[in-house]
Parts: C-alpha cells; sequence; structure tokens
C-alpha cells in the first residue's frame, strides 16, 4: 500500500511540474530533447521557459504534440498575467481548495477569463479547444477586434466569433491556410506556447497610455455594434417583445440609448430577420476614422459605411461612454451619403481593395489603377444631380486576375465582365 502511494505521489509531482517554473538558472538554459531549433514553436517555448512559465517534464521532454488541459492553461496565464488573489471564489464540484491549480483557477474565474460549465463543473483535466482558447486569450490580454469574418468555420452566429476574430486581428493566430480556425479542435502544447507567446507579445508592444488608441477605438466600434446586433437579431428570431432583451442590451449600450435610438430600430416581425439595422464596418477605417476623447469616460468615433447591397452607405458617429468601467455606446447618428460623399482617393480605393480581397482568401494581392469616369448619382434625401469618380482597377492574386469598378462616393464595388 505505501509503495502504491509513493508512486501515485511521484505521478502526480510529475504532471504538476511539467507546466510550472523548475525555479532554477538551468530551468532558463536547458534543451527539450523534442524540441529542436528548427522547431516552428522555438522561440515561443524558450521564451516561456525563459520566464519560468515551463519547466517541461523530468525526463528533459516537453511533449509539443500533446494536448494542453484546461488547468495549465489557466496557471499559465496566471504566471503570465501575475493576478491578484480572488477575494470571492466560484464553486466548481470538481475544484476542490486543495486542488494543486486551485489558486490559479479561482483568479481567471474572478477575472471574468475562465468560467465553467453552467453544470458547475470546471473540467479541468479536459483539454482546452482552440475556440475556448481565443476567448481567453481575447479577455486576458484585450485583444483589439479589427476584422470581421476572419474564418470560414467561425460565423457571425457563433459564439466565438468576437474571439476569433481578434485573434486573427491582432496576428496572435491567422488560422490554417484553407481559410478556417477549426474552433473545436484541441490546443497541443506547442500551439497554446506559440499563442500565448504571441499575445504577450502584443501587449507588450502598445503604448503605455491611459488613452483610448485607434486600435481600441476601432474594437469598440466593431465589437459593441455586434453584441447589440446580435441581441436583437436573436430575439427578432424569437420573436420576443423588446422589453425582454432590455437587461441584455444594457451590458453593452447605456440606459439612454437602450431606451431612445435602439428601441426604434427594434421590429419583432422582421422579414429578414438576419439583416443588420446597425451598421456593419469592416475595412472603413483604414480610410475614414477619428476619434477624440474629451474625458476619461467620454469617446466620440466617425468612420464611414460602405454601400453593401443592404445600405446606400454613410457617415458614423458614434459616442461611447464608461460606465462601471466598460466602454458602452451612448448615441448613434448615421448620415447617407448624397451631394456630401466620401470623396475616396485612389490610393485610398487601392487599401481598401487589397485588404478586402485579402480578406477574401486571395494571396499576394494588387490592385492596380486603371482608369477614372464621372458618374452621376441622386441624392437619397434631396434628389438632387450630383456627380462623383469611379475607378478602375485590375486586382492581380494568386487565384488569377479580374477587373472592378470601385465609387469614390460610398465605396461600392463591382465587377467588371
Amino acid at each position: 500500500m505505501k509503495k502504491t502511494s509513493r508512486i501515485f505521489v511521484w505521478t502526480v509531482l510529475i504532471v504538476m511540474l511539467s507546466f510550472v517554473s523548475l525555479g532554477s538558472a538551468q530551468a532558463a538554459t536547458k534543451e527539450f530533447k523534442d524540441v529542436s531549433k528548427n522547431h516552428p514553436n522555438y522561440e515561443a517555448i524558450h521564451y516561456l521557459q525563459d520566464k519560468g512559465f515551463i519547466g517541461g517534464y523530468t525526463d528533459g521532454t516537453f511533449r509539443p504534440k500533446e494536448q494542453i488541459s484546461r488547468k495549465h492553461v489557466a496557471k499559465l496565464l496566471d504566471q503570465a498575467l501575475k493576478l491578484p488573489q480572488a477575494t470571492t471564489a466560484v464553486t466548481y464540484y470538481d475544484v476542490p481548495k486543495n486542488h494543486p491549480y486551485y489558486s490559479s483557477i479561482m483568479k481567471l474565474t474572478a477575472a471574468g477569463i475562465f468560467s465553467g460549465g453552467t453544470d458547475g463543473y470546471f473540467n479541468p483535466e479536459a483539454p482546452i479547444t482552440r475556440i475556448q482558447m481565443a476567448k481567453v486569450l481575447d479577455i486576458a490580454f484585450d485583444l483589439y477586434m479589427t476584422k470581421q469574418n476572419s474564418f470560414y468555420d467561425v460565423y457571425i452566429e457563433h459564439w466565438g466569433y468576437t474571439h476569433a476574430n481578434a485573434l486573427k486581428a491582432s496576428g496572435v493566430s491567422s488560422g490554417y491556410p484553407d481559410g478556417e480556425f477549426r474552433p473545436d479542435e484541441p490546443v497541443t502544447r506547442a500551439h497554446y506556447a506559440q499563442f500565448l507567446y504571441a499575445a504577450i507579445k502584443v501587449k507588450e508592444a502598445r503604448p503605455a497610455t491611459d488613452k483610448v488608441t485607434k486600435g481600441k477605438a476601432w474594437d469598440l466600434v466593431n465589437r459593441t455594434t455586434f453584441e447589440l446586433e446580435k441581441t436583437m437579431r436573436d430575439a427578432r428570431m424569437n420573436q420576443w417583445r423588446y422589453s425582454d432583451i432590455e437587461s441584455t442590451l444594457r451590458m453593452n449600450a447605456t440606459k439612454a440609448l437602450v431606451d431612445g435610438d435602439l428601441k426604434g430600430y427594434y421590429d419583432p416581425k422582421c422579414q429578414d430577420c438576419y439583416v443588420n439595422v446597425l451598421p456593419y464596418i469592416n475595412n472603413e477605417p483604414l480610410v475614414r476614422f477619428d476619434f477624440t476623447q474629451p474625458d476619461s469616460t467620454t469617446l466620440n468615433v466617425n468612420t464611414v459605411e460602405f454601400q453593401n447591397g443592404y445600405t446606400v452607405g454613410g457617415f458614423v458617429a458614434y459616442q461611447f461612454k464608461k460606465q462601471d468601467n466598460k466602454w458602452k455606446m451612448n448615441s448613434l447618428k448615421y448620415t447617407k451619403v448624397g451631394t456630401k460623399n466620401f470623396q475616396l482617393t485612389i490610393n485610398e480605393a487601392k487599401k481598401v481593395l487589397e485588404a478586402e480581397f485579402t480578406s477574401y482568401g486571395h494571396k499576394n494581392m494588387v490592385a492596380k489603377y486603371v482608369t477614372t469616369t464621372q458618374q452621376i448619382e441622386l441624392d437619397p434625401v434631396t434628389d438632387a444631380k450630383y456627380t462623383f469618380d469611379q475607378y478602375t482597377f485590375n486586382l492581380d492574386s494568386d487565384n488569377g486576375r479580374f477587373k472592378v469598378k470601385f465609387n469614390s462616393s460610398d465605396g461600392f464595388t463591382s465587377f467588371v465582365n
């Protein structure tokens, strides 16, 4: 019996040490037997080792292809973030107080980074999936969602849509060459080391300021709009009353906006419930995006929405207010293009086209300007005629060449046969 107990104790210790700092100079210098210098994740693995976050196994291996568990992810994030001790503890049926990772799991839960299932279990031994990994890294490092629809298999209805897009936009994960993210695939130890390393570097590269940056302002526009849109879309699909979703909307919008304009936008008897009622911003901030922060709790953002088949395009003015340490949308003003329009330049059109078609999966995309023609349109409000430049571009990529026309007035792109 004693021999069996000793074997059990040693087994537990080996597992615990596999992703915990060895706390010695040797840990910062040793090479893992199974991670050669030409391993694609060599730099990330040894960066985390030098920081004392990982130590590998007692046999000198790292086992990069093994799946990483939720408890080990919690431990690594705790070490990287240096979170304060949790003042309140959540009860997980499978994480008792004597669990070796109890402290880390409680810290991550208190910070809103990790959560268990609705059944009250944390599942510490379960492998973490790629989309779960996206969520915890997105929240832990406040990544910026400055891209939309980055992956074919993380559609707009997916619960992890914002998190996967934030990882892609921040350069933490580019997904697979086929354009997929593979959200339900388990994460290996090597891949998690790479993701965590990349997220740490993103945070280190940010300017040391309390002011809102362009990345954060852009993130607020995309993320807040997405959450509000999703809440209203789900409610329309189920024909819920507006009063049923007011409390949920107030998580991302102020009472003034919820009681005002959002209420006017909501129609439970929609004909096409998937059509956005709020502006959908994608690549527009690359060329038109201004923001000011008059005080610590107010953020004003001005950008544009290109014509996209559902809208005629327009100027968009947002105001965000910080309440309870969270930015919420406070107002939204939309002005349709007409006699006053975007007047996008050739270089701006080129930048937008290259970004847009690259996001569609075209590699080595180059937009080559061909010619400009004058077009006439009517103002949607006054019916007054106005002229605008329409640019023709040849788009060359690994997928071949095709020709498009681009409206300088509203950013609309059309293919030329």
